[in-house]
């Protein structure tokens, strides 16, 4: 699996570049809260939970303000942790209960989308159409599980206006894993990467028209991904500039090759 350290998100192990602090601070937990850094996006991901809340979905944190300095969110009670060092991360339960979440979220967040989109900046481009408002990150990494089940997500500080495959392009990728480094037992295959995939898309409800356009979607995430980070490691976000150094856009350039050359017995096992 792909090795991103960090620390603070919750009580996790593992998270993925999207979601590193820019500002060299890390969120911290205060009793039942979650402390970080603000950022020019605070208001936007703060209205999107508001708004979450006010719809009755209730899988996220609340919000609980923020000043010139700190913003605060409630902390969610649960396990997270990623798919190497987790094992009921790894299991089916919490694989088609991320995929219903996560459909539940887009589902809620497609009620007031656009007039969010307009009103507030975002960390990432907002994509067209402005279907929902993606998360940005949703990997196990950014999930709870409370008795097997993915029970809640959290940090949304990559959160963006865009179309529901361009969000769930990036979940299949993180949750397949669709990698070709990929060093867990059970997932280190192709064919059980498609059917991780197949159970994913499958429990979200995909339509089959959109499948085969899925993978397209895919690499276009990811290569947006790439894009991302060489922009922040040359505006002389150390991290960033770390990253590079360590590697990690060679193995998203070998993840994008793998989907490539794999993608017509991906699509199959999508499909058929």
């Amino acid at each position: 699996m792909i090795d991103h350290r960090h620390s603070g998100r919750q009580d996790q192990c593992m998270r993925g570049e999207w979601m590193q602090s820019t500002t060299g601070s890390e969120p911290f937990r205060q009793d039942d809260l979650i402390v970080r850094p603000v950022a020019t996006w605070t208001p936007g991901v703060h209205a999107l939970l508001v708004a979450l809340h006010r719809y009755g979905f209730d899988a996220a944190p609340h919000p609980a303000g923020y000043d010139e300095v700190w913003e605060q969110v409630t902390y969610l009670p649960g396990d997270t942790g990623d798919l190497d060092c987790h094992a009921a991360m790894r299991g089916e339960k919490a694989l088609r209960s991320a995929a219903s979440l996560l459909r539940r979220y887009h589902d809620c967040s497609a009620l007031f989308a656009k007039s969010l989109a307009a009103s507030y900046a975002w960390q990432l481009p907002a994509r067209s159409p402005c279907e929902v408002i993606c998360h940005g990150d949703f990997a196990p990494y950014n999930v709870v599980l409370n008795d097997g089940e993915v029970s809640g997500i959290i940090d949304f500080e990559a959160a963006h206006p865009g179309p529901r495959i361009w969000d769930l392009a990036y979940a299949v990728y993180r949750w397949a894993p669709l990698s070709s480094g990929v060093a867990i037992k059970g997932m280190d295959t192709l064919a059980a990467q498609v059917g991780r995939t197949r159970i994913f898309i499958d429990a979200y409800g995909l339509s089959v028209n959109e499948r085969s356009s899925l993978l397209d979607v895919v690499v276009e995430r990811l290569e947006a991904l790439l894009v991302f980070m060489e922009r922040e490691a040359a505006r002389g976000i150390e991290r960033y500039r770390r990253n590079l150094q360590e590697g990690h856009d060679r193995i998203y350039k070998e993840d994008i090759a793998y989907i490539r050359k794999c993608s017509t017995e991906i699509v199959a096992g999508l499909t058929g």
